[in-house]
C-alpha cells in the first residue's frame, strides 16, 4: 500500500476499535498510566490500527491532556505491510495528513 492524504477527520471516542469508524480512538490503561496511550482507526477507512502512547516511558513528546479534543506532537504515522501508510497530526481532536 502506499501513503495516503485524507481531508481532516474527527477523533470520535468509541468504545471498541475494532467497530470505530476511520479516525476513532480509544484510550487504554497500562503501566500504572491512566491513560497510557490510545489506539485508532486508519483515517483511510481501511480498518487498520494504530496505537499512540502518551504517558511512561517512550510516550510522545507532547499530549495535551484531553480525551475529548487530543493533541499529540510529533506527527503521527501508520505503516502497513513494511512501507509507510498514513502520515498526519492530531490536534485540537482533529486528524489532518501531512
Amino acid at each position: 500500500m502506499s501513503e495516503v492524504k485524507t481531508e481532516p477527520v474527527v477523533a470520535t471516542l468509541v468504545d471498541s476499535i475494532i467497530d470505530g469508524p476511520a479516525g476513532s480512538i480509544k484510550f487504554y490503561d497500562a503501566e500504572g498510566h491512566s491513560p497510557s496511550g490510545f489506539h485508532f482507526q486508519c483515517l483511510c477507512g481501511c480498518g487498520d490500527i494504530g496505537a499512540v502512547k502518551v504517558a511512561g516511558a517512550g510516550a510522545w513528546t507532547f499530549w495535551n491532556g484531553s480525551r475529548d479534543k487530543p493533541t499529540v506532537r510529533e506527527s503521527v504515522a501508520l505503516a502497513t505491510n513494511g512501507g509507510p501508510h498514513w502520515h498526519g497530526w492530531l490536534t485540537d481532536g482533529v486528524w489532518r495528513s501531512c
